[in-house]
């Protein structure tokens, strides 16, 4: 390893100090912290490393919760650690987590490799890590960081260069007898002769991005006759996300039933290199993985095995140093497996390895970069596995999944998670308050969990799936339950198909009780009780008169649920209060034949209030629910209902007199942006007779493409944007004519 001048240098472009808070990743290793120390004395560290400097200090080239994730383990290791923050990241938590944190202005500048070595260079960083995403793939980048003396966190260039080539690395395992999915992998790229390929080989066909990762500019063909503008909209979204040659594809054969299983390799610079176990990352959407577990389920030991020792002369191959996942396709029809592709850096999911072998992989990447060797060997890793059980994780994205998984972004304005443990991790970029930016990929955290097997992970993750809780944007949280819950999920039954093989299992709408409507007015009452009445229950009335001449109140409220067909349901509950603390609640359903369902005598009062918050306990007949009530300031007519681990969105309507009053009406026959976004393209045009499900609009939010689709029958009226606007979530973007003979209602 080369030796590093560390000479202090002049600061030539501002520091920006921060407070030191709390970082919002928690970390609960597995080990004690002394394991550091205590793992260099095995078999594979014996006898002293040559050429090994240690890494002092750091840039950790990257943002949110991965940011905060390295800088733990830096901080755990005494290295002085620098991060980077855009515009859009002035606020975030990373910058806050480092003593010095520098501006880089735009919210592209993350990818500004060229400028960022210019900075380490500048004040004197003595190593770069570059995170996942961004630059942490770009084989220039790595070598320029060479080339400067700078320590980069991650394979060599040239290996980097080598396995990072879709097409080179698929040429590189076929070389070492490595299984590869058939396909074309060659230069000529014209539409016709990559169509030419694909028909070949028979449809369906995937074509993926040369220089792809996490599912971006990839796409399914199922037909000739939708090739064209499938390569069109996957040039588009690669060239976007990975810069020039993204727009470069391969066309593979696309199995229909595949299992996605990954395998963690390291190696150090002696020419060692372990397999980590495998994971099984066969839950996705739009080929971008939701969760992840190891070891992978229904695997017999033969084909694990295989898979770890293919992965080995993979990274082997081209002389890989540092952590890097080979990803492999598994095809269940046949039960072979083929080299998909490799990742030359550290994954997303890389906390699931980390749990069931007690390791903390970044420290191996720090203690590997320093040129040590690596701490265990594979006999060891395999040993612990044995003892470690199963892990799970889980991503918690800001996007509706009932929607298609739209992304989302928006305020934090209720952030509560899970008690961590050493088998129950969080791994987060935000802290309630914070914004997650439309501009970034919409991951808020990684819940991980670890079980004594995979029965029990599974049962551990719903647990704290059940005491997460977000308000302010849509999230993926609800549907996580599910996931759990699904018997094909328990029994591992797993494809990358599996969401829309068990969708009616999954996406169905779900019976709101009875008590969550009446928690639901007990608690808006509770916001308006006087502090000074709120422990009193057979005290003063709620805040709202004198109980003999005003103790009723009634409220409307309509479920919002994305996944129910037809009219949103409206219930009306009305409070009796008969004495502080002591109420009727008569809960009225609409469609519903039978007499309204009243609450006699029920004690309920407010525990814990704030401007947005209201916490209520009530002693229904049968039991006790403690409900948390949280209403948007933003928009003080959506209520957020979280009882009995499960979250029910309400919307507090307003009596009909009061709108009429001020003329509320929504936007009838229109579509409109599910989310803060670009305008690519307009599908059709203005007096255009469109049918259900007829592309409209082509938008871009958080570098994904999303196709919006025609919700009727109709004729188009009006276009209110073009190619290039800048929307915001709810802008109309498409109107429609009225019905003959329809009026609007008021």
């Amino acid at each position: 390893m080369r030796s590093l001048n560390r000479t202090k240098h002049q600061l030539r472009v501002p520091l920006r100090a921060f407070p030191r808070t709390q970082p919002a990743t928690r970390l609960h290793p597995t080990t004690p912290s002394s394991a550091a120390v205590t793992i260099t004395s095995h078999a594979s560290c014996s006898g002293a490393a040559t050429n090994v400097t240690p890494i002092t200090s750091l840039l950790i080239a990257n943002r949110g919760e991965i940011a905060l994730r390295v800088a733990r383990t830096a901080a755990d290791m005494g290295i002085r650690t620098t991060t980077l923050y855009t515009d859009v990241d002035a606020s975030a938590q990373h910058p806050r987590a480092t003593p010095y944190s520098i501006g880089l202005g735009p919210a592209s500048a993350y990818l500004d490799g060229e400028r960022i070595v210019r900075l380490a260079k500048e004040h004197g960083i003595q190593a770069l890590h570059p995170g996942y995403g961004f630059l942490s793939e770009n084989a220039a980048f790595a070598k320029r960081c060479e080339e400067e003396g700078i320590v980069f966190v991650g394979p060599p260039a040239q290996a980097m260069a080598d396995m990072g080539d879709k097409a080179r690395s698929k040429e590189i395992m076929t070389a070492a007898n490595v299984p590869c999915v058939p396909g074309y992998h060659g230069e000529e790229q014209a539409v016709e002769q990559l169509k030419e390929k694909a028909v070949a080989m028979g449809f369906p066909v995937l074509l993926k991005s040369v220089k792809g990762g996490g599912g971006k500019g990839m796409r399914i063909v199922r037909s000739a006759d939708e090739f064209e503008g499938q390569v069109k909209s996957a040039r588009a979204e690669a060239r976007a996300s990975f810069g020039e040659g993204g727009e470069v594809l391969l066309v593979e054969k696309y199995i229909v039933r595949p299992r996605h299983v990954e395998v963690q390799v390291f190696a150090d610079k002696y020419g060692n290199c372990v397999a980590l176990g495998e994971r099984d990352c066969s839950v996705q959407r739009r080929h971008q993985k939701i969760l992840e577990e190891s070891p992978a389920p229904l695997l017999d030991d033969a084909t694990r095995k295989d898979l770890w020792e293919k992965a080995r002369t993979a990274a082997l191959a081209v002389g890989y140093v540092g952590a890097g996942t080979v990803e492999f396709i598994l095809d269940r029809d046949t039960g072979d497996f083929y080299f998909m592709e490799m990742n030359t850096r550290l994954q997303v999911e890389h906390p699931v390895s980390e749990m069931v072998t007690g390791t903390d992989l970044v420290e191996w990447q720090f203690r590997v970069a320093a040129g040590e060797r690596l701490p265990l060997t594979q006999d060891e890793i395999e040993a612990r596995i044995l003892e470690r059980g199963a892990a799970i994780e889980a991503r918690i994205y800001a996007e509706n999944p009932e929607k298609g998984f739209f992304p989302d972004s928006g305020k934090l304005v209720h952030l509560a998670t899970p008690k961590t443990s050493a088998d129950v991790r969080i791994d987060a970029g935000f802290v309630e308050g914070d914004t997650v930016s439309e501009a970034y990929d919409g991951m808020i955290a990684k819940l991980i969990v670890r079980g004594k097997d995979r029965e029990t992970a599974i049962r551990k993750l719903e647990l704290a799936l059940r005491d997460y809780e977000v308000v302010g944007l849509s999230t993926n949280i609800e549907f996580l339950k599910r996931l759990c819950r699904s018997p094909a999920f328990i029994e591992g039954d797993l494809e990358t198909g599996f969401i829309d093989k068990w969708r009616d299992e999954l996406f169905g709408p779900r019976k709101v009780d009875d008590e969550v409507f009446a928690q639901t007015a007990l608690a808006l009452l509770g916001s308006e009780l006087p502090a000074s009445s709120g422990d009193r229950p057979h005290g003063k009335t709620l805040g709202f008169g004198e109980a003999s001449t005003q103790s009723e109140r009634k409220f409307a409220l309509r479920v919002r649920d994305d996944a129910a067909e037809g009219e949103p349901e409206t219930v009306e509950v009305t409070v009796t209060q008969i004495a502080g603390g002591l109420f009727n609640a008569t809960v009225s359903r609409t469609g519903q034949s039978e007499t309204p369902l009243v609450y006699s005598k029920i004690v309920s009062s407010p525990s814990a209030r704030s401007p947005t918050k209201t916490t209520v306990t009530t002693f229904f007949p049968a039991s006790r629910i403690d409900s948390t009530l949280v209403q948007d300031p933003a928009r003080p007519e959506r209520l957020t209902l979280f009882q009995h681990g499960a979250k029910t969105e309400l919307e507090l309507l307003a009596p009909g007199w009061f709108e009429k009053a001020l003329g509320l009406k929504e936007v009838a026959g229109s579509v409109t942006a599910p989310m803060p976004c670009k305008i690519l393209r307009n599908e059709v045009a203005e007096g255009d007779v469109v049918e259900k499900g007829a592309p409209l609009v082509v938008i871009e939010s958080m570098k994904m493409e999303t196709v919006i689709r025609s919700p009727q029958n109709g004729v188009v009226k009006k276009l209110a944007h073009k190619e290039g606007d800048i929307c915001k979530a709810g802008t109309v973007l498409v109107l429609f004519e009225e019905a003959e003979g329809e009026e609007s209602s008021s």
